[in-house]
């Protein structure tokens, strides 16, 4: 990569870093990793999605499992912790989404259409 180009790279990342959804994603992270309460109900939710992982995997569908999961789910939804980590991920995400689509429009060449196939 030559030296304009990441230049510009990594002036295009300073500036996303310096951004209300960058910002925010952080601040909420933060705060859902103190949340003792979210921590444990993902760790909770993670073993038994795994668990229902292999289940399936054998071509076993436990459905009590599945309910369980479902209910963590819902548990975790009603975290205002949760609610705003999830709220400031979409909009990095969409953000980050506007970037390359906005590169791709202006070099004529969908780079996404490659992890999208």
């Amino acid at each position: 990569m030559n030296d304009v180009i990441k230049g510009k790279v990594l002036e295009l990342a300073k500036s996303i870093v310096e951004s209300e959804e960058y910002r925010n994603f952080v601040s909420t992270e933060e705060v859902l990793r103190g949340d003792e309460v979210a921590q444990n109900l993902l760790v909770e939710f993670q073993e038994k999605q795994q668990q229902f992982i292999s289940k399936q995997l054998t071509g076993e569908v436990d459905e009590s499992l599945l309910d369980s999961l479902t209910s963590i789910q819902g548990r975790l939804n009603e975290l205002e912790s949760v609610r705003n980590f999830m709220d400031a991920y979409t909009k990095l995400v969409n953000l980050l989404g506007e970037v390359g689509d906005l590169l791709s429009q202006e070099i004529d060449f969908d780079f996404g259409e490659v992890y999208r196939s």
